[in-house]
């Protein structure tokens, strides 16, 4: 083989790593499931000895709430957990050895949100919620993810420093960041990991074999951000992976069969509503995007959790804007 024909290959193998594969054309089957006793969007969302946990987040985003509700999936039946130590909406959250660790988050209503670098535990023994170490930096709309043992914070937005330019049509008070921090339990500790290549907020993410994947997000007035990222612990870099099909931000994402799922999103300027019902799945291994059928109630702002064969999603808001929140939840089975 020539040097120009090696030289082809390899230009192909990195094209391959970070172009759109064609997604195949899929089917899922939705069903009704018992609906939240509050309605409740902006929730931070863990999954806990077979229970849904939505913590925080508000009904209206007048009113950002402490609250916290807990489903029984053997049960079909809905709780009230133990309330958040502060109310605060845009939280991440991750499961380590039985403990919900809540990250970060806004606290304030939407419109005069404050980011915080506040860290919580809560023991689900003792219904007890511990300070930890805060964030190096306030940061909400984040996401959080758990890798042996460590919980790896990424992206989110926070304060826009004073004096920095303002982009056309983005917010002047806020900003999106590409900050990651690793965050190590036995020593109450974090760490600031290479960031991300692009900063945003709002993105769909999670942890799937050993790596973070963060997809979409956004960087008012831009809503539809389709990069996508894959953060290897090990090596401590990260690699570009094939775009979403429909860049979006602002939707829910839970990991089911080694594949991260994404569903609907906010700022579909196609949409009469704002929103968008799409349905897609990123395989790793094949550096593959699916699509799958419409969303049966299409929203934002929604909590999303995989059981067994079923993908449950909470609440949300079924138009553009953070009020309206509604209690409804339904779960998805991928043919």
């Amino acid at each position: 083989m020539g040097a120009t024909s090696r030289l082809l290959l390899l230009i192909l193998a990195g094209l391959w790593a970070i172009l759109p594969v064609p997604g195949r054309a899929a089917d899922g089957s939705w069903v009704d499931l018992p609906s939240m006793p509050s309605a409740q969007c902006e929730a931070a969302t863990a999954v806990l000895d077979g229970r849904l946990y939505l913590l925080g987040g508000w009904a209206e985003q007048a009113s950002p709430f402490a609250l916290v509700q807990i489903y029984d999936v053997k049960t079909r039946s809905w709780s009230q957990g133990t309330p958040l130590p502060e109310p605060v909406h845009h939280a991440g959250v991750a499961v380590i050895d039985g403990m919900i660790y809540l990250v970060g988050g806004f606290v304030g209503p939407f419109s005069r949100r404050e980011p915080v670098d506040h860290v919580w535990r809560f023991d689900p023994a003792t219904r007890v919620w511990t300070a930890l170490a805060p964030l190096p930096a306030p940061r909400g709309a984040l996401i959080v993810g758990a890798i042996g043992g460590r919980l790896y914070a990424a992206g989110g937005e926070h304060d826009r420093p004073p004096g920095s330019a303002v982009p056309a049509g983005a917010p002047a008070a806020y900003e999106p960041v590409a900050d990651l921090a690793v965050y190590d339990p036995a020593g109450n500790t974090w760490q600031p990991l290479p960031p991300m290549r692009v900063r945003r907020d709002h993105a769909y993410g999670a942890v799937v074999a050993g790596h973070l994947f963060i997809a979409g997000g956004r960087d008012r007035p831009t809503y539809d951000i389709a990069a996508v990222e894959e953060y290897d612990p090990a090596a401590k870099v990260w690699h570009d992976r094939a775009p979403m099909p429909t860049g979006r931000s602002g939707g829910s994402s839970a990991v089911l069969d080694g594949r991260l799922f994404t569903f609907g999103g906010e700022g579909n300027k196609a949409s009469p509503l704002g929103i968008y019902d799409q349905v897609e799945s990123y395989d790793p291994a094949q550096n593959a995007w699916a699509r799958f059928g419409p969303m049966k109630h299409p929203r934002h702002s929604t909590s999303a959790a995989a059981f067994g064969r079923q993908i449950l999603v909470a609440g949300g808001v079924p138009r553009a804007g953070g009020d309206g929140a509604i209690a409804l939840m339904d779960a998805m089975t991928p043919d």
